[in-house]
Formats: C-alpha cells, sequence, structure tokens
C-alpha cells in the first residue's frame, strides 16, 4: 500500500494527524523550560501507580492513578493546561488520561516519553 493509498483511507491526512499531535505534546526539554521559568502555565498529573509515584516523580507533580482519574475531576484546574505522564513512551496511561480529561472539556497536554524520558535527560525527581 502506498502512502497516498494509505492516506485516501483514513479520514484525517497525514499533515493534519503531525500537526495535531505537536499541538498536544510536550517534550521533556520545553517541560523543563517551563519550570525554569517557573511558569505556572502547567498542572501535572502523574497517572502512574502510587508506588512508582513514590519511586520518582517530577518535582511538583500530582499523583492520580488512571482509575481514579474520574473521581479526582473536581480537584483538576480548568484554567491550566493539565498535563499527563506515565512511564514511558509505550506506556497508555497517559494518552487514556488525557483522552478522558480532553472529553470532560480540560485543556490537556501529554509529556512525550513520561517519566523514562525526563529522567533520561537527567532532569530531576523528587521522592
Amino acid at each position: 500500500m502506498t502512502q497516498n493509498t494509505a492516506a485516501k483511507t483514513h479520514a484525517v491526512s497525514s499533515v493534519d494527524y503531525f500537526k495535531t499531535k505537536l499541538a498536544f505534546e510536550l517534550s521533556p526539554y520545553g517541560l523543563k523550560g517551563s519550570m525554569d521559568k517557573k511558569s505556572q502555565d502547567y498542572f501535572l498529573v502523574d497517572v502512574r501507580t502510587a508506588e512508582q509515584f513514590a519511586q520518582g516523580h517530577i518535582p511538583g507533580a500530582t499523583n492520580i492513578p488512571l482509575q481514579d482519574l474520574t473521581g479526582k475531576l473536581s480537584t483538576l484546574p480548568k484554567d491550566k493546561t493539565i498535563v499527563t505522564y506515565c512511564g514511558s513512551l509505550t506506556c497508555q496511561l497517559a494518552p487514556t488520561a488525557a483522552l478522558q480529561l480532553a472529553e470532560k472539556g480540560f485543556k490537556v497536554m501529554e509529556l512525550n516519553g513520561g517519566i523514562k524520558e525526563w529522567t533520561g535527560y537527567g532532569f530531576p525527581v523528587e521522592k
């Protein structure tokens, strides 16, 4: 199947897909830069388990395991962009949480690569 044929079978073009994807992802460098500027634009939500969160998390993050997210919606700010993250690039918890939050009207982004990418760059963690 050629790329052109594949594009015809999807409702969204590859250009639109990647523009949209990039608009809703935040890199570890982008997040760190915002944190260094003391920007309060983001509210970090770590959707891993409490045990994983205790082993190390991004400074200032709030732990809300995915299965608890729906019950915690009222505790989340509506005036900030919520950045979800989980363990790694292949973890599906953060995008699942981001989708649930977006469906409820929250501004949301996903941290690309999760805590694994964050620590891979040597950025700080809290325990």
